[in-house]
């Protein structure tokens, strides 16, 4: 297992130091055991970095929830056990910082770090038991969270006066993400359509996939998908949301 500076570098981001917690407590006071640590074929009570290791081993979605569902129990009434929950989502965490920190400096990716987690924790509160894929929503809103705080720094950046005329804003309006962000701001599509879109278009996640995940037919869900492109293609046609190679600001995506 790597350190928490392993993935960029930055000892002191929140990310890492969440990661370097989780870490030092899990092995002794985070512990899934009973019928929970049966699920992931533990005899005995596993601490929660060896249950993150045996999540990111194939495994089926039904599973994966039922160990999801007692730690968001344990997570919402426990500290602790919500740093757990962090930990163990850590690899989808650090996923959805590295694509919301995209361009920006050191400390501008710690405020996004910090949304990320907030939006984590506050999805892991608000929580419905009955989701299927959880982490993959938990994610969804995490992610919205960290774009949310990267559409505020890159608003924050200001142009000096003598190259405002000439120079275009450096935050890249035209990233996927943001576009995907604009849409649900603006009831496009929702929010669970645009983290479909961006899972199976801007990442090596086939769409067979994340049905199979999340348990529903795959037509179906590419129809879903199909809609909901078609409405984001009219919105960019109509000028309603910047376009993938537009250097104008969008609508606040707070």
């Amino acid at each position: 297992m790597g350190t928490a500076t392993d993935w960029d570098g930055r000892a002191r981001s929140p990310l890492n130091r969440a990661e370097a917690e989780f870490l030092r407590i899990a092995p002794d006071r985070l512990l899934l055991d009973g019928p929970s640590a049966a699920l992931i074929g533990a005899a005995a009570p596993v601490p929660l970095n060896q249950v993150r290791e045996a999540l990111l081993r194939p495994m089926g979605h039904a599973v994966r929830d039922a160990v999801w569902r007692t730690i968001i129990a344990r997570a919402v009434h426990d500290r602790e056990w919500m740093l757990g929950a962090v930990g163990l989502a850590m690899p989808a965490l650090r996923a959805a910082a590295h694509r919301s920190c995209r361009g920006l400096d050191a400390d501008a990716r710690d405020d996004v770090d910090a949304a990320v987690l907030a939006g984590f924790i506050a999805a892991v509160r608000a929580a419905d038991p009955g989701w299927t894929r959880l982490v993959w929503r938990l994610r969804c809103r995490a992610q919205r969270a960290g774009l949310q705080a990267r559409h505020h720094q890159t608003q924050e950046a200001t142009i000096p006066a003598a190259t405002a005329a000439s120079e275009a804003p450096r935050a890249p309006w035209g990233h996927p993400d943001l576009v995907l962000a604009a849409a649900v701001k603006q009831g496009v599509i929702s929010a669970g359509e645009a983290q479909l879109i961006a899972e199976s278009r801007l990442e090596p996640t086939t769409l067979k996939q994340i049905a199979a995940d999340l348990g529903v037919p795959y037509l179906r869900l590419h129809k879903r998908r199909s809609r909901a492109e078609a409405r984001l293609v009219a919105a960019i046609t109509a000028g309603d949301l910047p376009t993938l190679l537009s250097t104008s600001q969008p609508d606040d995506l707070g």
